[in-house]
């Protein structure tokens, strides 16, 4: 026998959420909110009744139970419409909203949809008053009804605000929409604009954020239909969920270009290149297993050619030119004095210089977790890195990404302490973590890491941009690098898609990736990592750099503003 108390989207589990709340956050209504009638640390708790008004009533009384106002946005259907449980949540304290999708209704006709919503707004007043609407995503419709709004004035109508358009990019929005707080099921439950910086994937990691006092608001959308007491309710509603989730995934395929268009236009992509050679790489050099301990040992007893990188860089730098992008190149610091002009010619082009550490050692063991170095030695080399670099192209450097890709929240503060404003090394899947922190509430968008650690926080001086990743229900790497060698230019796609939907994100590769030549054969521990490069991967970028010509591209510099003052 199923026991639903210990699943999620329970009537149980919707109590445990409510309980959270109720101590620590006053709660405030949609009308509230717009009016700015709140107090600086709140919760905007949103209800979109879809169906089932019963269970909306459910919900209304664990609220008002707990002393804690709700706003209820109704559909107009007639299994949802029922004026006497509206009037009964209404006389909770909680407001009730209109739910409109007339615009899909009317097969976009905009005259048409703003007659009946004018219609349907006047059985609503004849129930109770209504200050705020909120759009239905109708995920079949091709329709998005918050379009009206385009021709139309709502506050003529004598109403306040829209739940979408009405609330500001301050809010750390939550939905349950597609049973999961994340947004990889979204079609269309987003805020316009807005980039999410905190992330919950189940109602137990929702309520642990809410617990650690660290966040002043939450604007939460819970469907009540979703949340039942009985476990043939919740089988009923989890095969819901799942066939209407495979329906979304299917029309988001089939309308890629639009859904790009449409979802990820106010969303951009830093496209950022690693300045690094093929000794480099943690077989040869710099970490715990490689043939050298560094590269000053591999240059002290190496006798053979060594430059695999010029060339490359060179055609990385037309490519560029090629499609106008303008990158952010993290280069290890140790170039400059074995590739004279090399970082000069990258400066010249206008691209934003960032370190890549001093010669790519790793520091910290990714397997045991065991430092390799001290925070002190950290920062003497970084620091001395960071002066080159910017002595060579004339400008502050204020981006890092550690060696490897091997990163920990001491060096974060460390970074923060060298004038950095921000870190681009976290990479979220279900492989590998080369932390040693376990990434909880981290997502592919940015975010400001807690003191000590990578998980996020409030605001501080210094931001993250972690790597993109795509959900399958596990998830895959996809920001390029190589992953775009092994998994092909067609899932990297996909990756950078639905992170672009979260927000801004991240996508990187080597000039190395694309070289044509054989490298010298040394370091046992990775005999295949370079089975798959040169033209191919060329042309794995040109087919994405085409493929994401709609969307925004810009270097880190010039999103860090966003988040902390440069």
């Amino acid at each position: 026998m199923l026991n639903i108390e210990n699943h999620d989207f329970t009537t149980h589990k919707f109590l445990q959420l409510c309980e959270a709340i109720s101590p620590s956050y006053t709660t405030v209504t949609m009308t509230e909110y717009i009016c700015n009638q709140h107090p600086e640390r709140f919760v905007l708790l949103r209800h979109d009744v879809d169906r089932m008004p019963g269970r909306a009533l459910a919900t209304a009384q664990i609220e008002h139970e707990l002393g804690i106002k709700a706003t209820y946005y109704f559909r107009t259907s007639e299994n949802v419409f029922k004026p006497d449980i509206i009037r009964q949540i209404r006389d909770m304290g909680h407001e009730i909203g209109y739910h409109y999708e007339t615009l899909s209704e009317a097969k976009g006709d905009k005259k048409k949809a703003f007659e009946l919503f004018k219609s349907h707004l006047d059985d609503f007043r004849n129930v109770c008053d209504v200050k705020t609407i909120c759009m239905h995503g109708k995920p079949l419709s091709k329709y998005d009804n918050r379009e009206l709004w385009n021709e139309h004035d709502y506050r003529d109508l004598g109403l306040i605000g829209e739940a979408y358009l009405s609330v500001g990019d301050d809010l750390n929005y939550f939905s349950d929409t597609g049973r999961t707080w994340g947004f990889g099921n979204n079609l269309r439950d987003y805020i316009p604009g807005k980039t999410e910086k905190v992330f919950a994937n189940s109602t137990d990691d929702l309520i642990e954020l809410i617990k650690s006092n660290e966040f002043n608001n939450f604007y939460i959308l819970a469907h009540p239909e979703r949340w039942t007491s009985s476990a043939l309710g919740w089988g009923i509603y989890y095969s819901t969920d799942l066939a209407v989730n495979l329906g979304k995934n299917i029309l988001m395929r089939f309308s890629e270009e639009n859904q790009t268009a449409q979802i990820m236009k106010n969303n951009s992509l830093s496209i950022t290149i690693d300045i690094e050679d093929w000794y480099h790489i943690p077989s040869v050099c710099g970490s715990s297993f490689s043939v050298y301990k560094n590269v000053s040992e591999f240059f002290e007893k190496w006798n053979g050619r060594y430059d695999y990188l010029s060339e490359p860089t060179k055609r990385t730098l037309d490519l560029l030119d090629e499609f106008k992008v303008t990158a952010t190149f993290f280069i290890v610091a140790d170039v400059a004095k074995h590739y004279p002009g090399l970082i000069e010619s990258i400066a010249e082009r206008g691209h934003e210089i960032a370190c890549h550490g001093a010669d790519h050692t790793c520091i910290l063991d990714p397997k045991t977790k065991v430092p390799l170095t001290t925070a002190e030695e950290f920062e003497k080399t970084t620091l001395e890195a960071k002066r080159l670099l910017e002595k060579i192209s004339g400008k502050e450097v204020i981006g890092y990404r550690a060696p490897n890709a091997v990163v920990t929240g001491w060096m974060l503060d460390s970074l923060e302490k060298l004038g950095f404003k921000y870190d681009s090394s976290v990479a979220l899947n279900s492989l590998y973590n080369k932390s040693d922190s376990s990434l909880k509430g981290v997502s592919s968008v940015p975010y400001y890491p807690a003191a000590g650690s990578l998980e996020p926080s409030k605001s501080r001086g210094f931001v993250e941009f972690p790597w993109a990743y795509y959900d399958m229900g596990i998830k895959i790497p996809t920001y390029g690098g190589p992953t775009l060698r092994f998994l092909g230019s067609k899932l990297i796609l996909q990756g950078l898609k639905q992170s672009l939907k979260r927000g801004h994100t991240i996508f990187y590769f080597h000039p190395i990736d694309i070289s044509e030549e054989k490298f010298p054969a040394i370091g046992n521990k990775r005999p295949l990592y370079w089975i798959i490069k040169g033209k191919i991967v060329e042309e794995r970028i040109r087919y994405l750099f085409k493929k994401l010509e709609g969307v925004k591209k810009v270097p880190l510099r010039d999103r860090v503003g966003d988040y902390c003052s440069v």
